[in-house]
């Protein structure tokens, strides 16, 4: 599946195919399991994967295969464990890494090693937002200035239920609906989406019909969050700041949490608050 199939924001796409073209540093794709992690990581190798680049990938197991990737499978039962086929991979000379997932320490060490030594790591992890996964490698022990120099970006990702195009129905909300969207995206950031009440707003709700089995819904989005590397985001790891200041750091600098791309796709008419509040609200 191509990068530009996966409805990025327009200013979020860009920024992720220019990351993925650094010669070193540290990606990661992060979210809860069966958010579409893999999917996007796939993504992101084909759009670096060309004749002078070798890449080398270690999953658990391997899902999706590319032509032009070395892909190996671990096996943790004879002791190739993911921190095992990074050691192994770093003497065969690659350019790109990726591995399935940080489990351990040992593994989060080594990946942080090599994006340190010219080489562009990209991984998983299980966390609920991009911030979070800043805190969660710092509490498994990983140096914070070494990961501040090393990482690039994190991006945390939800699947959100998609309306059926053949049977949704508009509607006018009404104000209360529409001050809780504003109240949920932010108030301070609502003039970026730069719609106002009026009469002629409408969203979309689900009705139901036989191409989608009466549900309302066909087939899932996927909603993003990228943390960038910035300065001013790396001084807040080096000195350890708190998940929440992180926060207010990075959508200072114009983040865009999960939350804020669903209403986005609410504005759209491509789902619903309900949708995106069950998987984008904590």
């Amino acid at each position: 599946m191509p990068l530009e199939a996966m409805e990025f924001m327009p200013g979020v796409l860009e920024t992720v195919k220019e990351l993925v073209e650094r010669p070193q540093g540290i990606l990661l794709c992060v979210g809860p399991t069966g958010s579409g992690k893999t999917t996007t990581l796939h993504a992101l190798l084909k759009q670096v994967n060309t004749d002078a680049r070798k890449i080398v990938t270690a999953e658990d197991p391997i899902e999706l295969t590319q032509e032009g990737l070395r892909q190996v499978q671990v096996h943790p039962k004879i002791g190739f464990t993911f921190a095992a086929a990074m050691r192994a991979f770093l003497r065969a000379d690659p350019d790109v890494i990726m591995i399935g997932e940080m489990r351990d320490k040992e593994t989060a060490d080594i990946a942080i090693e090599a994006s340190l030594t010219g080489h562009l790591v990209m991984s998983t992890l299980h966390t609920n937002s991009a911030v979070e996964t800043v805190t969660r490698l710092l509490d498994m022990g990983c140096d914070a200035f070494n990961f501040s120099d090393a990482m690039l970006g994190v991006l945390a990702q939800r699947l959100c239920k998609r309306l059926c195009v053949h049977c949704k129905e508009a509607y006018h909300p009404d104000r209360q609906e529409f001050d809780g969207l504003v109240q949920a995206y932010g108030a301070c950031d609502w003039d970026r989406v730069g719609v106002m009440y009026s009469p002629e707003l409408s969203f979309y709700r689900a009705r139901g019909c036989e191409r989608c089995n009466q549900s309302g819904f066909k087939g899932r989005m996927a909603l993003h969050e990228l943390l960038v590397g910035s300065d001013e985001v790396k001084r807040c790891i080096q000195s350890r700041a708190r998940t929440a200041e992180m926060a207010t750091v990075a959508r200072r600098e114009g983040m865009m949490t999960l939350l804020q791309h669903g209403i986005q796709k609410i504005l759209e008419g491509a789902t619903t608050y309900r949708q995106v509040r069950a998987v984008a609200v904590k």
